[in-house]
């Protein structure tokens, strides 16, 4: 992240953080992963090989994965924050953005999980719309979990 960020047109920039937005909120709608594939670019990837996971590439995929995930979760909560732009090209309808996540998930068995990250937005328009076309993250702090009770 630099400071001053790069020129960016203002509407622009508050469509990029309205998307980091939308995803966090997307993500707490337990049981809609159609609604949370829907903020990928048709390609789009969530990448979390940092976190030891795999990649998985396009909506279909990212759908399955968060209908597997939110298959064990009674609930989560996600708040974003520190929304950083790293580049944008508003011309050619691509930007980069970095955010923190501080989330919070609560298991169908009653385990908590806790988790501060980094995350790494590649943005793009798709059909002029601005959709993330790959979503890495990486742990600030190791999670916290604690068992079900």
């Amino acid at each position: 992240m630099t400071y001053p960020p790069p020129p960016c047109p203002a509407d622009v920039r508050l469509a990029l953080a309205d998307l980091v937005t939308a995803y966090a909120m997307a993500v707490d709608d337990i049981g809609n992963a159609a609604g949370v594939a829907s903020l990928f670019a048709p390609d789009g990837c969530y990448d979390l090989t940092s976190l030891g996971m795999d990649r998985i590439v396009g909506r279909t995929g990212i759908q399955g994965f968060f209908e597997t995930a939110f298959a064990t979760m009674a609930s989560n909560a996600h708040f974003v924050g520190n929304v950083a732009l790293g580049a944008c090209d508003a011309t050619a309808g691509t930007a980069q953005v970095t955010a923190y996540g501080h989330a919070f998930s609560l298991g169908t068995d009653g385990t908590l999980l806790e988790v501060k990250a980094r995350y790494a937005f590649d943005l793009a328009q798709h059909e002029g719309t601005w959709r993330i076309a790959r979503l890495g993250m990486t742990m600030l702090l190791p999670p916290v979990h604690i068992p079900a009770p």
